[in-house]
């Protein structure tokens, strides 16, 4: 959805801070952006304080709460989808670019789930 969003749009995302938590791109804010992002996932109270914290300095508290929603929207839909069973359809064959570039299929989850 991002690399589509940002295509239609003509921003610059780089798409390799999904993997090393670092930002290169155009984005306002990217660095606090990807920061609290990354402490979302992460789930350690202190580190999310301290990024949200980070944000609103960097933003103002208006961005914040528009990323805790976004945040908090993902993790809605992954876990409908998870809970009702719901595939990604054709995921793995219009995905295949990205996951070889992020390397994303070398995650023991991955392995995993496509050992036969």
């Amino acid at each position: 959805m991002l690399r589509a969003s940002s295509q239609k749009h003509a921003e610059t995302v780089d798409l390799n801070a999904v993997m090393t938590g670092s930002f290169a791109g155009d984005v306002k804010h990217g660095d606090a952006l990807v920061a609290f992002a990354e402490a979302v996932v992460a789930a350690v109270p202190q580190e999310l304080q301290l990024a949200r914290a980070s944000l609103v300095a960097a933003a103002g508290p208006e961005v914040m709460i528009d990323a805790a929603g976004v945040a908090s929207n993902f993790q809605r839909m992954v876990r409908i989808a998870d809970s009702t069973g719901i595939t990604l359809g054709h995921f793995e064959q219009a995905t295949t670019d990205l996951r070889e570039e992020l390397a994303i299929n070398s995650f023991a989850t991955h392995r995993q789930a496509h050992a036969s």
